[in-house]
């Protein structure tokens, strides 16, 4: 879970961005000096439109911060954002969280928190690949943390996807500890009972027939 996904190239791996260099903003964004133009371009286009100045925006974009440093966007914006996000969710209007919750990983795309938010509406929305790729997402900004891990095993179970629901568990066993909130514990442990008794469940594999003495 928490490895690169596969088909993901970072700048820094991408020959084609080697070859054309471009500058610090550019090879940060994984594109060369042409589609930097380009791209800086139409989104300063794109800004003006709204009646906002792009090119410092996309600069700031360029050199690695989040959509809402960017944007200088308040921190307590966010944070009351993250607030009212999860309130609706406490409530069950997953309708109202999710928006929400996807507008969080757009300005901050590296809270793994928004992420897990994010996937679990997704699942609950019925939308479990693109849920399976909020995990993922949040694993891999997050390594050591097993909330992502335990969403991604409760999903691939019910999908019963059972291959990809063992790698889930062991990842989550090997992040879990003492501070996993004792509901994840819990649901963890009817998670592994419901994995074993699939595999209980499965005939054993046949044993190959003995040739025939004389053959």
């Amino acid at each position: 879970m928490a490895q690169r996904p596969a088909g993901v190239v970072s700048a820094a791996d991408d020959p084609e961005v080697r070859r054309q260099g471009g500058s610090p903003p550019g090879r940060s964004l994984g594109i060369g000096s042409e589609e930097e133009a380009v791209v800086g371009a139409a989104f300063r286009d794109m800004m003006a439109a709204l009646g906002i100045n792009g090119a410092p925006v996309f600069e700031r974009l360029a050199a690695g911060q989040n959509l809402a440093q960017a944007l200088s966007v308040p921190a307590g914006v966010v944070e009351a954002l993250y607030a009212r996000a999860h309130n609706w969710f406490s409530q069950g209007r997953i309708d109202r969280a999710e928006p929400l919750f996807r507008a969080l990983c757009l300005l901050e795309s590296r809270s793994a928190d928004y992420w897990v938010g994010y996937g679990v509406c997704l699942r609950m929305k019925g939308q479990p690949e693109n849920a399976l790729r909020a995990f993922e997402a949040a694993a891999m900004l997050r390594p050591e943390w097993e909330i992502p891990h335990f969403h991604a095993l409760e999903l691939t179970v019910a999908l019963k996807q059972w291959a990809q629901a063992g790698l889930c568990l062991a990842a989550y066993d090997a992040r879990a500890s003492a501070q996993t909130p004792p509901a994840i514990i819990r649901d963890a442990k009817r998670l592994r009972m419901a994995l074993e008794a699939r595999q209980a469940a499965q005939p054993p594999a046949s044993a190959p027939t003995p040739r025939s003495a004389g053959r």
